[in-house]
């Protein structure tokens, strides 16, 4: 059994940590895993049929996608190769907009969320505070909280969510391991409306309660992945409003507050997934 590690190359260097973690577990479980470097695939078509290369190697069994292209991960499918997260976890849960419209389907609570074009932002009247978000935002990157228009940073995306505010400073992660619940971690900021850990929040565990925990399932219901966090916000009664998905979910909270060893229980997903 073997499998690609796929990173982008600036995202390899910042997470050298957990790829040196992930390819020793996978060596002690006996399993193959090579880190492949994004920019270092190619894939589309030749001579009628879909090929992806890497240094003209073999195809892997599995491949874990750790950089955000949801065709590269198709063409993994279209060739028989298992892909983790899937294809279309890639391309929903990286799309805010997306992700909301989904979700908000199934009646999963959440925030007053608007879908507006860069070009029409300073068209419209809203009830200020907002906040804003480009759809392919991570990490808290392209996140503002606006009082007014006159707020307004330069935008470097095409398409963004506005939406009302909640809780500031305050959310939970919920980490979702092949359908189970593997741990939810409360993060704060007294500085910062976002209170993502790599941006200084602090972070403690989290105890979910029983309704919360069928809400954690319901959405992994709607959107089956093999390891995901549910990101939510909290409503002023303290429920839970839907945030987000995360698809290529960091575990630095988890694995700093507790002993979880988040690689070798990923692989052993993966092996049994897999075959």
């Amino acid at each position: 059994m073997n499998g690609w590690l796929i990173y982008r190359k600036e995202d390899a260097e910042k997470n050298s940590a957990f790829i040196d973690w992930m390819l020793t577990e996978a060596e002690l479980l006996g399993i193959e895993v090579e880190l492949v470097i994004y920019h270092e695939l190619t894939y589309g078509i030749r001579d009628g049929h879909l090929f992806i290369d890497w240094k003209g190697r073999n195809k892997p069994n599995f491949a874990i996608m750790r950089a955000i292209d949801p065709l590269l991960s198709q063409q993994f499918e279209l060739l028989g190769i298992k892909v983790f997260n899937n294809s279309r976890v890639a391309a929903i849960a990286n799309d805010k907009a997306q992700t909301h419209q989904l979700f908000a389907t199934y009646g999963i609570p959440m925030v007053d969320t608007q879908f507006i074009n860069k070009d029409e932002i300073e068209k419209h009247a809203f009830r200020f505070p907002i906040i804003l978000k480009a759809v392919n935002g991570r990490s808290g990157n392209q996140v503002h909280m606006l009082d007014s228009l006159e707020d307004l940073p330069p935008l470097t995306s095409e398409r963004y969510i506005v939406q009302s505010m909640a809780t500031p400073g305050k959310d939970l992660r919920v980490f979702v391991m092949g359908g189970q619940v593997i741990g939810s971690v409360l993060r704060e900021s007294g500085s910062d409306f976002r209170a993502n850990y790599t941006l200084g929040g602090k972070a403690t565990l989290y105890p979910l309660s029983s309704l919360e925990r069928e809400l954690v399932e319901k959405i992994h219901s709607i959107l089956p992945a093999d390891f995901i966090g549910i990101d939510f916000v909290f409503d002023e009664q303290g429920g839970l409003l839907f945030n987000e998905i995360e698809d290529i979910v960091g575990s630095r909270t988890l694995t700093s507050l507790t002993d979880k060893n988040i690689a070798k229980l990923y692989l052993e997903h993966i092996l049994t997934s897999a075959r």
